[in-house]
């Protein structure tokens, strides 16, 4: 599966598009070693920084995701089962689909049915599963409990029921805290009923899997049987997302402030009250002048004074974090006159210990803090970001994605990309007109009058909906191909198979002359027909027992307005064929 593919399966981008064929070849840059960096060098109005960020992003989750299916391809291997056919694990963009993906092939095993209908029964079990999951995670009910033997204490606001979407993912942090001391325990219910009405929804698609099952036996085997334990870790990685979100938006921050406009600068770190009182004098490319301490038991004020009266400093830098707020109050008082500027002490030994100058450990102290504030890239960015404390959790983090999400943004500072760009939304591109040919498109049709089943025209996409495209054939109104009648294999997005503008040849299905509707076929004329579905492209409900094939089900159905007829027999002309569909089709 191509990247283009898998960000448009994902939605990785959003509703934004950008042609397949330039998110592959970055794909193509990425796998001969371009880093983000690269990419960023070759933005633009319509690849900003915020899509070139997720392109790379998606394409490491891209990565991964087909290194896990290698994985499951040798794991099969080792243990003598059958492989999967490659173009369905391709299908497939996360874990949770490969596990359905070889459940679905241990119930329908090969040569039980014919091949193509059982491979269209298993991509429509993952559909199924991904609805019964988004529905579980929508719908399920979160139980959270206190141990009866501890009381849950710090975590008393969280016991009780809801909704698992309502939770918030600071609070489901917290509640995986309080499962790893034992003072709570969680349990889901999954919305049974809801999954029931799903699967009955797609009876005839997935037959292959039914046949011989009864619904709550397929319903057990496919989808209860984990489905509450994927809905859950799906929610700690959303709450991770989360979490890394805002500690890199933070580290972003730090590393994009704005530098000083003032050309010298000292740092003054008060600490506790009776330590030593750091001092550094330093010019605005951080290029340290002078460094020294003040006693903790000589006074303050004078001995700072007569470090910093050697030099014209016109700023300066005093820890937003201090133990003697009195001292440092005193000296904010005394030197009023410059500008007064707050550096972080947050992770200040590894900045001490990162620097070659040598003087007192509170001088250097003072100068890490000041360094930062002068020029935030070339030292916060020369620290290890982990040091950094950038999240109230930063702890239940997952460790290895922070660092991957924090090292982005160090590469977003470096390219001169600020956090309002990332803020802006990318350029919706207008939808061009499709470009119609010169030529008449079907010459001899002059009206509907002049359209017949079976008959062949030519056509130009011009509108895709997730129930089908229409077409221009050259009348004043459209044709309408729905989802099943684009390809002989099993379609779920209209936009996988044809384009805005694309030029079709398409066959004729019937004609609705009284409401000018135009029913048309991308199929080939010799594929099986698609399972019936209702207005809208949502699969038409059947009940288990009613389908064909299964235990109790009719082979010939009957409704409202006669049989249906039954397809021509095997070796019935195709002339015969067409003559049968015109028929009823006047008799409608």
């Amino acid at each position: 599966m191509r990247l283009s593919s898998y960000i448009q399966r994902t939605r990785a981008l959003g509703d934004h598009q950008i042609p397949p064929a330039v998110i592959d070849q970055l794909a193509e840059r990425i796998d001969e070693g371009a880093d983000l960096a690269a990419l960023l060098k070759k933005r633009s109005a319509v690849l900003t920084p915020r899509l070139l960020l997720g392109i790379w992003r998606a394409w490491r989750r891209h990565h991964d995701h087909m290194a896990y299916l290698d994985e499951v391809a040798e794991r099969r291997r080792q243990a003598g089962q059958s492989p999967i056919v490659p173009a369905l694990l391709k299908q497939t963009t996360a874990a949770h689909e490969v596990a359905v993906l070889e459940r679905a092939e241990e119930m329908a095993p090969p040569g039980r049915v014919p091949e193509h209908r059982r491979r269209d029964a298993i991509k429509e079990a993952v559909a199924l599963w991904n609805q019964c999951l988004a529905a579980t995670r929508r719908e399920g009910v979160l139980a959270v409990r206190g141990d009866e033997d501890e009381a849950p204490g710090e975590y008393s606001d969280l016991v009780g029921e809801a909704p698992l979407a309502e939770r918030s993912a600071a609070d489901w942090r917290r509640i995986r805290r309080g499962e790893a001391v034992d003072a709570l325990s969680v349990s889901l219910s999954v919305p049974v009923e809801r999954i029931k009405a799903l699967i009955s929804a797609r009876g005839a698609e997935i037959q292959a899997l039914t046949t011989g099952r009864t619904l709550i036996e397929f319903l057990h085997d496919l989808i209860l049987v984990d489905v509450d334990e994927w809905a859950l870790a799906l929610k700690d990685e959303e709450a991770g997302l989360v979490g890394i979100r805002e500690a890199s938006s933070t580290w972003f921050e730090m590393l994009s402030t704005a530098r000083p406009a003032q050309a010298l600068y000292a740092g003054v770190l008060v600490a506790d009250p009776g330590d030593p009182v750091g001092v550094a004098v330093l010019t605005r490319d951080g290029r340290l002048l002078e460094v020294g301490e003040v006693a903790g038991d000589a006074p303050t004020v004078p001995g700072v004074e007569a470090i910093l009266g050697r030099h014209p400093v016109e700023a300066v830098v005093f820890p937003d974090q201090v133990g003697d707020p009195e001292r440092l109050e005193a000296l904010k008082a005394a030197f009023s006159s410059l500008a007064a500027l707050e550096g972080s002490v947050e992770a200040l030994d590894a900045a001490v210990e990162a620097s070659p100058e040598e003087g007192p450990p509170a001088g250097l102290r003072a100068l890490g803090m000041a360094r930062r504030v002068v020029r935030p890239l070339k030292y916060w960015g020369a620290q290890d970001p982990l040091s950094v404390r950038l999240h109230n959790d930063q702890a239940d983090l997952p460790t290895e994605d922070l660092l991957g999400a924090l090292n982005d943004m160090r590469a977003l500072a470096l390219a001169g990309v600020k956090p309002s760009d990332l803020q802006k939304a990318p350029p919706s591109p207008k939808p061009a007109a499709p470009r119609l040919p010169a030529k008449p498109l079907n010459p001899m049709i002059k009206s509907v009058d002049d359209l017949r089943p079976g008959l062949t025209l030519n056509g130009v996409v011009t509108n895709i909906t997730q129930f089908g495209a229409f077409l221009n054939i050259g009348l004043s109104h459209e044709g309408l191909v729905h989802v099943s009648e684009l390809a002989d294999h099993f379609v779920n997005d209209p936009k996988e198979v044809v384009t805005v503008g694309q030029q079709v040849e398409a066959r004729v299905l019937g004609v609705d002359r009284a409401r000018r509707r135009i029913s048309l076929s991308l199929r080939s004329d010799r594929a099986p027909a698609a399972p019936p579905r209702r207005e809208g492209g949502e699969p038409a409900r059947q009940r288990l027992d009613d389908i064909p094939g299964t235990r109790g089900g009719n082979q010939r159905r009957t409704g409202p307005g006669g049989d249906r007829p039954r397809p021509p027999a095997t070796g019935a002309s195709r002339a015969q064929a067409l003559a049968d569909l015109e028929a009823l089709f006047k008799k409608k």
